[in-house]
């Protein structure tokens, strides 16, 4: 079985890439179809679903938490104020450029691989995970792709022309 560095920092860049790359697509499609970016910023799938700046703040936010609870980082603090599309593609910028950051020959993998995890949240308690592993295969890889996904469906919605491979990209290598 590959590391719990593995499964996560390189699968966790690819994809905050991809959404980098769809959000110049957006603003692309924006600037071509003379729409407000603010239309597609603010756009909800639903009444009660949270805009596009939300859901890259959640991706953003759920690396960060999981360098925090599980790799043991220290925390960083995003304000979660992003309004634009340059501010948004700033904060995955810093979100890279902190995975980045981190190695994986100064993480003890297997203690922290096999350490339970408690996930703190304000206002509705505490969760317990049986491992670093289970905190990440559970919850950190499907909350971040569910933030990915509503994004990619807020711009698709909006007519953005993406497909799967935008949202897969660097996934497929030609033989």
């Amino acid at each position: 079985m590959s590391s719990l560095y593995d499964q996560s920092i390189p699968v966790m860049i690819k994809y905050l890439n991809n959404a980098s790359k769809m959000l110049d697509k957006a603003a692309t499609y924006a600037d071509e179809k003379g729409m407000k970016h603010e239309d597609i910023l603010t756009f909800r799938l639903r009444d009660d679903m949270r805009p596009l700046p939300y859901q890259i703040q959640s991706l953003s936010n759920t690396v960060k938490w999981y360098c925090v609870r599980v790799l043991q980082q220290p925390n960083t603090i995003l304000e979660d104020n992003e309004t634009t599309f340059a501010e948004l593609q700033d904060r995955i910028k810093t979100t890279i450029s902190r995975l980045e950051s981190i190695s994986p020959s100064t993480l003890d993998l297997a203690k922290i691989a096999s350490e339970p995890i408690i996930m703190e949240i304000a206002k509705v308690g505490n969760f317990r995970f049986e491992s670093g592993q289970t905190y990440l295969s559970e919850y950190a890889i499907p909350n971040f792709h569910f933030h990915l996904t509503t994004a990619y469906c807020i711009l698709r919605h909006l007519g953005v022309p993406l497909g799967a491979f935008d949202y897969l990209g660097g996934v497929f290598h030609k033989v």
